[in-house]
């Protein structure tokens, strides 16, 4: 027996690390993200209904922003929103199939494509990345077969949502940033790489405010390497500008376009926005009245829920803590069903459990290799300080909402979903070094943390699991088949009927 089991671990291994593995974790999240995309009722929960009517008013003008206010306060301060860049981008394709159908059902399905494809280049980026800090080509494909069956995962790639466009932009700014970080390393500044890098992190800004904290946390690590390898002298920038001379006269013209063009837009928002209304995101009644904000989901929410606190109330850092923590989890794993119930079912008690152990390991192999993984790695830093950066700031908004309302609002666990990969790369390196001795046990591991998402309701089966007829389109097809799918998986699936918690 001690002969064979190293011998498995090396099958399994070499299998883990081949693009044949890769092939088939792509595929199998994209026939995941296409089924929901085409099955799904609309509107989907995420907000799938106000992304596509912004999608719409955008379509009505070529200008990248809209130049007035929507009749309609459904929207918020839309005229005044910094993220508007996806909304604008996705009424391109919109345009051109509106030109074929007006069966709104179809105009949906291929815009929830679309996401799909957005979301499946990003796993691109990601794997690119992953492979790139230096995790091995096993760990790596393991990591992303567990992404992606983590139950929101494809069901937020299914969505028409902007955050479909910020899988790809954070991915695509840190590898440029690592591209750009190696030239400093090297004596050299790229000044065209340096500009492209600029005009993803200004347009990132554009595309959901919430990416404001990547791209001040990459400025400053720029500017802090550059410090480091002493490249603020003068002839290093002369020597960078002439290679930028040296590239054809219309590379030059489009970097020019695009750094003038990244600038202004970003400028016209958020510069605007603060001296207009010293705010880089005005509040919905500095732009519009109250009876319209009053139309807006979250603020009409906020502004009950303000109305109705206790006077007597104080928050509890502690307490909510607890619940932001919780709260991030369970919707993560949790199935939703369309609006405008919002039928909610708990996430499934086996991939639950797992994933916040997961979660701890990771956590704690971080902890454990901290000198290893960080030192001579700023590469390595730099993922870290994003995740810090983001999260602080993700939590301080989402804590500064709790104060106004006394209520825990907004906890999403999909505003993580940018940002996992970065944590599995960071835990993936320091569990790698930990067991280097040990390779089989890191099979072992791998292949049982695999086998049970895939085979407890990772990815779209808890959605599939979780849902009813009234969750897709009236479709006798769809409906059969996902009956179909049920009624076979679901009694396979340990600990299912588990209580719902109160909503948070």
């Amino acid at each position: 027996m001690r002969t064979g089991i190293p011998g498995v671990s090396r099958h399994v291994a070499r299998f883990l690390a081949s693009r044949t593995f890769w092939r088939v974790t792509f595929v199998l999240f994209v026939l995941q993200a296409v089924w929901l995309a085409c099955s799904a009722a609309y509107p989907m929960a995420f907000d799938e209904q106000y992304h596509f009517g912004l999608i719409q008013l955008h379509a009505h003008q070529w200008l990248p922003f809209l130049t007035s206010q929507p009749p309609t306060g459904t929207y918020g301060p839309a005229l005044r929103d910094p993220s508007y860049l996806y909304h604008w981008l996705m009424s391109l394709p919109y345009r051109g199939i509106s030109l074929f159908t007006h069966d709104q059902t179809i105009q949906i399905i291929v815009l929830r494509l679309i996401n799909v494809v957005l979301f499946a280049y990003a796993l691109v980026l990601y794997r690119r990345l992953l492979r790139r800090l230096g995790l091995g080509p096993a760990p790596t494909n393991a990591a992303l077969l567990v992404f992606t069956l983590i139950p929101v995962v494809p069901f937020l790639a299914a969505t028409i949502n902007y955050d479909n466009l910020l899988m790809v932009a954070v991915p695509w700014a840190i590898l440029l940033t690592l591209d750009v970080v190696a030239c400093f390393s090297a004596g050299r500044v790229p000044l065209a790489r340096f500009a492209l890098l600029a005009c993803v992190l200004l347009l990132g800004g554009l595309v959901k405010y919430p990416f404001l904290p990547v791209l001040a946390v990459t400025g400053l690590f720029l500017i802090w390497q550059m410090w480091r390898q002493k490249l603020f002298v003068r002839k290093i920038w002369q020597a960078a500008w002439r290679v930028v001379r040296a590239r054809a006269a219309w590379q030059q013209a489009l970097l020019v376009v695009l750094l003038v063009g990244s600038f202004g837009l970003f400028a016209e928002r958020y510069a605007v926005n603060l001296v207009r209304y010293h705010d880089p995101v005005p509040k919905c009644t500095q732009v519009v009245s109250q009876d319209v904000c009053l139309e807006y989901g979250p603020w009409a929410r906020n502004y009950t829920l303000v109305s109705e606190k206790q006077s007597g109330w104080r928050p509890d850092v502690i307490t909510y803590t607890g619940s932001w923590l919780y709260g991030m989890w369970y919707r993560l794993f949790f199935a939703i069903g369309p609006q405008p119930t919002y039928d909610t079912q708990p996430p499934l008690i086996i991939i639950g459990r797992l994933s916040i152990g997961l979660a701890v390991l990771l956590g704690l192999g971080i902890v454990l290799r901290w000198r290893q993984l960080f030192s001579g790695h700023p590469e390595r830093v730099l993922l870290l300080l994003i995740m810090l950066g983001y999260g602080i700031a993700l939590f301080a908004d989402d804590y500064g909402d709790y104060v106004r309302t006394a209520a825990p609002v907004a906890i999403n666990g999909r505003y993580w979903i940018p940002f996992l990969p970065l944590l599995f790369a960071l835990g993936g390196l320091a569990w790698t070094d930990i067991l280097r001795r040990t390779p089989e046990i890191k099979v072992g591991v791998a292949g049982l943390v695999l086998s049970v998402f895939l085979l407890q309701g990772g990815g779209a089966m808890s959605y599939i699991i979780r849902s009813n007829d009234s969750w897709y389109w009236p479709n006798t097809t769809v409906r059969r088949v996902n009956g179909d799918i049920r009624s076979v998986a679901s009694p396979l699936i340990f600990g299912k009927d588990l209580p719902r918690p109160p909503s948070a």
